[in-house]
């Protein structure tokens, strides 16, 4: 086993574990069947390019999964998460959670 993939598919069980996602969720959510992602996270192999941006595209931290150090802090973990659940939403939940905000922000004034 190469030591970089063994570093690789730890810091991705660590970013799936963050999310509370399954392997299947972590699996589909990167484009990969999960034997594929299975392998990633054993450190058999490591994900193509491809994986690493539908991942970022639902709030993993693909720049700590490939290097081992993070976004600088420009979101915490809990930020990321929300974003995360909100690219994965449909427009109506989107829509919901716009109108929730809009209502607070208005109330606090």
């Amino acid at each position: 086993m190469n030591t970089e993939n063994q570093k690789i598919g730890e810091r991705l069980w660590q970013e799936r574990t963050r999310f509370g996602w399954t392997q299947t969720e972590m699996a589909k959510r990167g484009g990969v069947g999960i034997s594929t992602y299975s392998s990633y996270e054993a450190g058999n192999s490591s994900p193509k390019a491809e994986n690493l941006q539908q991942w970022a595209q639902h709030g993993v931290d693909v720049l700590y999964v490939v290097t081992g150090q993070g976004t600088d802090g420009k979101l915490s973990p809990d930020e990321m998460m929300v974003l995360g659940y909100w690219r994965d939403s449909p427009d109506e939940l989107r829509s919901a959670w716009l109108a929730f905000y809009q209502a607070y922000a208005a109330a606090k004034g």
